[in-house]
């Protein structure tokens, strides 16, 4: 159990392994994890960060990453935490995302930001991101100006806005450029309620000349004019003559 630090709970770096630990009640994180291989979390809980009240954009909330090669996270809850509940920031490669649930933060539920290869699977992400997040920066799921990512199987409910991609300028990273290509978003279960999904730019529109697939998704609730591309918001007939969801189930 780690609590009451005034910044980060625990920080860790190349080859460490955490499990079964409760780090909760920290000033501005939970846990940072600053580069290497082998790195492993597993079975943890994260709730209840950044009560020093740390802009969350700049760095706080429940865990982030940056710099990593085959990270792992499995298995963990995130909760309540003021900031991101899972968060890869600046090149992290070859990460994965299991089986977690993400559930009540401030941030996004897991965010995959100026990153590259990525799986996120089989987790469960409710609630996250305030009631007034704009251009889909409070998604349950959200990857930012990432490429090779994979997102399938997961169960999204009550975020602010559903599963998101957002393309700004940030520059290169070690394995090239920060850019959102080969985005695949499939099998998953998405309740979109008030909010959107889909993908928006900041800087570069060739964003929407890339590969970038949604397919396969089931859609539940209140879905209204719910889906982002090309700067605009489109309906259900929309998002489908632009590609997307072929395959689609609402109900």
């Amino acid at each position: 159990e780690v609590r009451g630090v005034h910044g980060v709970g625990l920080r860790t770096g190349d080859g460490t392994v955490v499990r079964n630990t409760y780090l909760h009640h920290n000033g501005q994180m939970g846990i940072s994890v600053s580069g290497g291989t082998g790195v492993l979390l597993e079975n943890n809980e994260f709730a209840f960060n950044n009560t020093a009240g740390f802009a969350w954009g700049w760095e706080a909330g429940g865990a982030k990453f940056t710099r990593t090669e085959g990270l792992i996270v499995r298995g963990n809850h995130s909760h309540d935490n003021n900031g991101p509940g899972l968060w890869t920031d600046i090149d992290n490669d070859n990460t994965l995302y299991e089986d977690n649930l993400s559930e009540n933060n401030d941030g996004p539920g897991i965010f995959h930001e100026i990153s590259y290869s990525a799986v996120i699977r089989n987790n469960v992400v409710i609630g996250n991101g305030s009631p007034d997040d704009v251009w889909l920066w409070g998604s349950g799921i959200l990857i930012a100006a990432s490429s090779d990512v994979e997102v399938y199987g997961n169960e999204v409910r009550n975020n602010a806005n559903g599963i998101s991609g957002v393309q700004q300028e940030r520059g290169d990273g070690r394995l090239g450029p920060h850019v959102i290509d080969n985005l695949n978003v499939y099998d998953n279960i998405i309740e979109l309620g008030g909010g959107a999904m889909g993908v928006v730019e900041d800087a570069d529109p060739t964003v929407f000349q890339r590969s970038i697939r949604f397919d396969r998704n089931i859609y539940e609730g209140d879905v209204g004019r719910d889906y982002r591309w090309e700067g605009e918001r489109l309906t259900r007939r929309g998002w489908q003559q632009a590609g997307f969801d072929d395959n689609g189930i609402w109900r």
